[in-house]
């Protein structure tokens, strides 16, 4: 457990560095909530009405705070080709180190920066929106259960696609629809039956009512269950991610 770990911490501190050092990724991350916000949630706030008895901009704004980590956290996968590319991740995966450490390391890191981006927008969004920290257990859980989620189901994508094209088309066709089911930019009561089925089985979904949970106040689904449900899908997203990676190495990098 201590090789575990010690081997996950030098993985974390240098995802973290990349993270660090890329000055238009943060910048980006921050502008793009920011925009939608902005030019959709400010027009149509006085124009929608919801059941869940917030105000269109506060859902949005707390939508896009799940958005922001989970689209993120989608390009772990990124960073995994760049190190194929770049030579590095061959002699990781033939060194005598867990493969679990290669994924805890990499999830170590987007969480970190996950709670930086998502703290700055709460603070900055709040001046717009009933935005808040209600929960910062209900905060943490939702941001590191969506960022598990997600940063396996990218690892799991990355390792069978070996260019950042493919990657980047294949992803955007698998997120999207999980974006879209999940309640970031409206309620599940609004839903056709059919698409609110769909929405309860998207693990992604209850992540994003967390969130909203924990910065709104408001939830469709008990927090409780919302949690359970989530950690429960990304335990299961990460184990395939470490075997995807595991096989990676056995076929030779």
């Amino acid at each position: 457990m201590s090789r575990l770990l010690v081997d996950a911490a030098t993985i974390f501190r240098r995802e973290w560095l990349r993270y660090r050092r890329d000055r238009a990724y943060w910048v980006g991350q921050l502008v793009f909530p920011l925009a939608v916000v902005g030019f959709i949630g400010l027009g149509l706030d006085r124009v929608v009405t919801l059941p869940t008895g917030t105000n269109y901009l506060g859902h949005l704004s707390s939508g896009m705070l799940a958005l922001l980590v989970a689209s993120g956290a989608v390009g772990g996968g990124v960073t995994l080709i760049e190190d194929r590319h770049s030579g590095f991740l061959r002699p990781l995966l033939v060194a005598p180190i867990s493969r679990s450490s290669l994924v805890l390391g990499k999830l170590a890191a987007r969480c970190t920066a996950s709670l930086v981006l998502v703290g700055a927008l709460v603070a900055i969004l709040g001046t717009l929106a009933p935005l808040g920290i209600e929960s910062a257990a209900a905060l943490t859980t939702a941001v590191v259960g969506i960022t598990a989620f997600f940063l396996g189901l990218g690892v799991v994508l990355a390792v069978r696609l070996r260019s950042l094209e493919s990657f980047r088309l294949v992803s955007a066709l698998v997120t999207v629809p999980l974006y879209l089911l999940s309640g970031i930019f409206y309620p599940l009561d609004t839903l056709p039956r059919p698409m609110r089925l769909a929405s309860l089985v998207n693990p992604s979904t209850y992540g994003v009512d967390l969130l909203r949970y924990a910065t709104l106040g408001v939830a469709e689904i008990p927090p409780l269950y919302s949690a359970l449900v989530l950690l429960a899908a990304s335990l299961a997203v990460l184990a395939a991610a470490v075997s995807a990676i595991d096989r990676d190495g056995a076929e030779g990098g």
